[in-house]
């Protein structure tokens, strides 16, 4: 009888044993998603839109380091969200096929462009996750005596000599002075210029320091909806694009988050990410139908007519040869 009872006893104890450590087990093996990135370059919908599987790690000082993705391929990390501008500085060898063919498919012209302009090696292996255009800030442009005031003609009118602030990438500016027909000549643009400071452009304006800035449409908006004293112009000859992209670690063996994408530009956050200043990478035919909630006055800018978004460029990566040609001619170029 004792032996019995014992017996029963040893038998629910050790069942609990094996229960806790099987539960212990799936907890161990169902770790996490790893979503690394720069805070600020993107909307916080980019990581609420994330199933709770995931867990998002910003990347910090990114501006102190000359190649700030390198280390974080290295670590934990299933997915990265980083600028277009960083693409070249990723080695495409540490980066893994992003296998999305449905987005894909629904991608819009301008994506797939962009897409090509990135060559083989990196076309397939990044997922452009949403699109902003670069626009030229204003402070109290009713005071200013502007010309061509829809084109990028308007920055050499005489009262922003010397008062705008520009972004530090000589391949950006030389794209929009050959959409206006300064083909080697880029004296004139030097001579407009307060700074070539991206980073700091915004503050440069608010505080009054210069008159207009040269940056993506998704840096200023929380500032041009607070203060009335900045506009903002989104050229009609069209504008660069800034696009925001997707990598995936070779040492990640997690598929695509097709659910993610697809929450993100669903009806929960779809207005709230174009009212930040950034597009889906998918056709825009059909946005101008739905209720986007951002203001009348910026409904061009937010949702450029489709006349206007054709005509937006995208920066295709260059070879080390033509980086060393642009900037032999951008340095030949003395300001007026």
């Amino acid at each position: 009888m004792n032996t019995d009872k014992f017996g029963r006893r040893e038998f629910i104890k050790y069942g609990l044993i094996s229960s806790l450590l099987l539960l212990s087990g799936c907890s161990t093996s169902q770790k996490k998603l790893v979503l690394r990135g720069v805070s600020n370059s993107f909307p916080s919908e980019f990581v609420d839109s994330l199933s709770t599987g995931w867990e998002y790690f910003p990347i910090k000082d990114i501006g102190l380091k000359r190649f700030p993705y390198n280390s974080t391929l290295q670590e934990k990390t299933d997915l990265l969200v980083l600028n277009d501008g960083w693409i070249s500085d990723l080695p495409v060898d540490s980066l893994q096929e992003i296998k999305a063919d449905k987005i894909r498919n629904n991608f819009s012209n301008q994506t797939s462009s962009f897409l090509a302009g990135l060559g083989e090696d990196y076309k397939k292996k990044l997922l452009p996750l949403a699109v902003s255009p670069w626009v030229i800030l204003f402070r109290n442009e009713d005071s200013l005596a502007l010309k061509n005031k829809n084109s990028w003609e308007v920055v050499f009118s005489s009262s922003l000599t010397n008062q705008i602030v520009f972004p530090n990438s000589p391949y950006l500016l030389i794209s929009i002075a050959q959409k206006i027909g300064l083909v080697n000549d880029f004296s004139k643009i030097k001579s407009q210029a307060k700074s070539f400071d991206d980073r700091n452009a915004l503050n440069w304006v608010v505080s009054g320091r210069a008159n207009a800035a040269v940056l993506p449409l998704s840096s200023c908006v929380d500032s041009l909806m607070k203060d009335p004293r900045l506009s903002v112009l989104l050229p009609q000859e069209g504008s660069p694009l800034n696009w925001t992209i997707l990598a995936s670690p070779s040492l990640s063996s997690e598929y695509f988050p097709t659910d993610w994408f697809n929450s993100l530009w669903g009806t929960t956050y779809l207005s709230r990410v174009i009212s930040k200043g950034f597009l889906p990478p998918t056709n825009l035919s059909d946005l101008r139908r739905k209720n986007i909630n951002v203001p009348q006055k910026y409904q061009s800018i937010f949702l450029p007519e489709e006349i206007v978004w054709n005509k937006c460029w995208s920066l295709p990566i260059l070879s080390f040869e033509r980086k060393k040609d642009l900037a032999l001619n951008w340095n030949n170029s003395k300001p007026n």
